[in-house]
């Protein structure tokens, strides 16, 4: 099944998450299994509550399947993507002037990653440490892209992204409508694999 949801993930036409990605580079010849290694990735270290008091996964929605509909936005070829996994976690943690004691906030954190073909657009409370190491293990089906492609791609400031190559980030301080986080993911897309192939990237991304 190419559609899979559980409760606890909100319509994906309403989602407004701030641009702040971390591209990936598949290294392996199956790029959907290793789509599927790392949504494991991501689910086991979420589920783990680290410096938080405690953690619950609310729930997932994976899209895989070209005429699978993103709400009103149309299927994932119309999108130029070939997939979209959703994580939302909840975390308990003490707030910041409560050195002690029982009282915890409650915060809902947004995992998203955008597949097309070799490349992953991911945005996500995991950090990029924890990202780096799991790139960096023997067997890891994704990398880091090289430091040069996202320094020379995106120069400073380029269309209000900044980007940080050895973490291989994008961010910017913008909140986007969902269907615009996609067309903005999909640029970047585009803009990687004319830079990793040697074509010139004409127009600065918006």
């Amino acid at each position: 099944m190419s559609n899979r949801a559980t409760p606890g993930v909100p319509p994906l036409a309403e989602l407004t998450p701030y641009f702040t990605v971390t591209v990936l580079e598949c290294r392996e010849a199956d790029s959907e299994a290793a789509f599927a290694a790392l949504r494991g990735f991501l689910r086991r270290t979420l589920a783990e509550p680290g410096r938080a008091h405690a953690v619950r996964l609310r729930g997932e929605h994976l899209l895989t399947g070209p005429n699978d509909e993103v709400g009103s936005l149309g299927t994932l070829a119309d999108l130029g993507v070939h997939g979209i996994y959703v994580l939302v976690r909840e975390r308990w943690q003490r707030p910041p002037w409560a050195a002690g004691g029982e009282i915890t906030d409650l915060v809902n954190e947004l995992t998203l990653a955008l597949r097309r073909d070799d490349l992953v657009v991911l945005h996500s409370a995991v950090s990029g440490a924890l990202l780096r190491r799991w790139t960096r293990a023997a067997g890891a089906p994704y990398r880091f892209l090289p430091e040069p492609v996202l320094a020379e791609t995106f120069p400073e400031e380029a269309g209000g992204l900044v980007a940080s190559p050895p973490w291989s980030r994008l961010t910017s301080p913008s909140r986007l409508e969902f269907s615009v986080f996609l067309s903005e993911a999909v640029e970047v897309m585009d803009r990687v694999v004319k830079a990793m192939s040697g074509e010139p990237c004409d127009n600065p991304v918006e």
